[in-house]
């Protein structure tokens, strides 16, 4: 499994350097539209494994609106709320129209519209931030902290692990793993102030990656909360020896609209 994670690791970091750093944000906007069309199939599949019925095709259209409109305002003239405004009423209008019973028509919808705003919406942060004002230097930052904590928790909680973290929706998770996390955070924040983020106080720096990691660790429990709810254990099997692009993302899914806003107020 361990050799299976860095190999996906190594194949995925020039692809990361040349679509986050070196290309233009329009590349990486459509990275992005690629992985929450993956993410939702993923989250639409789980969803049809505890007996649901999503609009695959309506809620995966919704969603490439709403990442499009992070990366470009489509309609300027309509404000922001529209994208969502019409995307609900497509999935409400696709679900009347369709030939299924009325019986579950609630959670039918329901679970469409989540899948759009829990995988595509929040993966669209990631735009937000990449076009932004110094979005390449945050938006590798985000990437290096949420690896790092990964890698942390990993390294501490595999041999130390003793207490158990959130045991009800995530059994293999501990409190030490957790506080490796913590640790390997801030190390690489501080790391990345003197790699390429000069201008960031040692102080704030490590403020940040500490946030990032709780949020991270809470993205990651969530997504196994839903696994634990559908009743499967990857989302998918795109990336060996890691699972699906959900079980990949579900850290820098919560961390990253908490950076943007973050990067907002400061």
């Amino acid at each position: 499994m361990l050799y299976k994670r860095v190999i996906s690791g190594l194949v995925f970091l020039p692809v990361f350097y040349l679509v986050g750093w070196v290309l233009p944000p329009l590349y990486f906007t459509a990275l992005v539209l690629a992985a929450a069309a993956v993410g939702q199939y993923e989250f639409y599949r789980m969803a049809q494994a505890r007996g649901g019925h999503p609009l695959f095709a309506p809620g995966m259209a919704f969603g490439a609106l709403i990442v499009l409109e992070f990366y470009s305002p489509l309609f300027p003239a309509m404000g922001s709320f529209f994208p969502v405004a019409a995307g609900l009423l497509l999935i409400m209008a696709a679900r009347l129209f369709s030939s299924r019973p009325v019986d579950g028509a609630l959670d039918d919808i329901a679970s469409t519209a989540l899948g759009v705003f829990y995988v595509a919406m929040l993966f669209a942060f990631q735009v937000a931030i990449r076009t932004g004002v110094d979005g390449k230097q945050w938006f590798v930052f985000l990437y290096f902290i949420i690896w790092a904590s990964d890698i942390g928790a990993y390294a501490i909680g595999l041999p130390f692990g003793k207490r158990r973290l959130f045991e009800k929706v995530s059994p293999k998770k501990s409190i030490e793993g957790f506080l490796g996390a913590l640790v390997a955070s801030a190390g690489m924040a501080l790391l990345c102030r003197v790699w390429f983020m000069p201008p960031l106080g040692m102080g704030e720096a490590v403020l940040i990656a500490l946030l990032l990691a709780v949020v991270g660790t809470i993205g990651d429990l969530a997504e196994s909360l839903l696994k634990r709810a559908t009743g499967v254990k990857d989302s998918g099997g795109l990336i060996p020896g890691h699972g699906g692009i959900l079980d990949r993302m579900d850290s820098m899914l919560f961390a990253a609209p908490v950076l943007y806003y973050y990067l907002r107020m400061r």
